[in-house]
């Protein structure tokens, strides 16, 4: 891919010096540690701005978005029926279209919301405009398709029961074989889980890791599904869903390439145990063979199985 990945990004540039770096002197004749410090007030005093500008807080409220309008707004929807309705591309930019206000779909979906966090919070929507009256249009307009009774999305002709539309889906195998040394699902989800954390930030899915040995158990059965480990990825548009696919792909070659290294090395571990236990046994065997003839010839020849052995035992003494 040409973008770099989360898993794969390099050190930053200087990490590895061999001692401490000169400043140098700007046009001016200042240093750069000044210029430095001169950017970062100017960086303060921006950031100073953008903090005292007017925004109705939400599900995102913090550090604001220098593209944000002067006034947002957040709706949750993570629980709303119409929730596929109001994540679709083309719903947004009909919103755009009819109020001039911005929307975009952030945080994740949840089936339980209680497992939602501050870090990562539950789905909703992220409304920008630059006037009070541009954004309650739009507000207005998300709330009209929040109560849009779009009839009942699958029901089963015997006993009337509701059911949700099944979100696209994608299972990715891992394709990986259980090493020593090498935990495929640690590998897989990445240090603290951020390697599917980011997939799913970038994507607006949700991925997971199912199948034997995963750790993941299904709720209806108690168990791990009795499948090969695969990873799971869920969303709102298809789109998403193959976007965080290429991704999850991405990330598979890398574990797949660091997997057959590990291999390779234990295979050489192998092979030159191997060697050193058939070099015992042999020294072993040697070793024995003295001791028998010095205390008993015809119990040597017993227990010396090969004749060269033997032989040199004999010309030795």
């Amino acid at each position: 891919m040409s973008s770099k990945r989360k898993w794969d990004q390099a050190a930053p540039d200087g990490a590895d010096g061999d001692g401490p770096v000169k400043a140098t002197k700007t046009e001016e004749g200042k240093t750069a540690a000044e210029a430095a410090a001169a950017a970062a007030a100017i960086a303060a005093k921006i950031a100073a701005q953008f903090a005292s500008a007017p925004s109705s807080g939400g599900l995102g409220s913090g550090s604001k978005d220098p593209h944000d309008g002067d006034f947002t707004h957040d709706i949750d929807i993570n629980d709303v029926r119409n929730r596929y309705l109001l994540t679709k591309g083309s719903t947004q930019q009909q919103i755009h279209e009819e109020t001039g206000a911005s929307v975009s779909t952030k945080g994740t979906w949840y089936p339980d919301r209680s497992k939602a966090t501050e870090k990562d919070p539950p789905l909703y929507l992220h409304i920008s405009a630059t006037t009070p009256e541009v954004l309650q249009r739009a507000i207005d307009k998300v709330n009209e398709l929040i109560n849009l009774d779009m009839g009942s999305l699958v029901e089963d002709k015997k006993d009337r029961l509701r059911v949700r539309r099944k979100w696209p889906e994608e299972k990715i195998p891992v394709g990986i074989d259980t090493i020593r040394n090498f935990n495929v699902r640690a590998k897989v989800v990445g240090p603290q889980g951020m390697f599917v954390k980011y997939i799913q930030q970038e994507t607006g899915t949700r991925v997971q890791i199912k199948g034997i040995g995963s750790g993941f158990v299904d709720q209806d059965t108690g168990h791990e599904h009795d499948e090969p480990m695969y990873i799971h990825v869920t969303g709102p548009d298809e789109g998403q869903v193959a976007r965080a696919k290429v991704l999850t792909e991405d990330l598979l070659e890398v574990v797949q390439a660091e997997h057959a290294k590990v291999k390779v090395m234990l295979q050489h571990q192998q092979m030159e145990l191997h060697q050193a236990q058939l070099q015992y046994a042999a020294y072993s065997a040697y070793a024995v063979c003295i001791l028998s003839f010095s205390a008993s010839p015809p119990l040597c020849a017993l227990t010396c199985d090969s004749p060269t052995i033997l032989s040199r035992s004999v010309s030795s003494v």
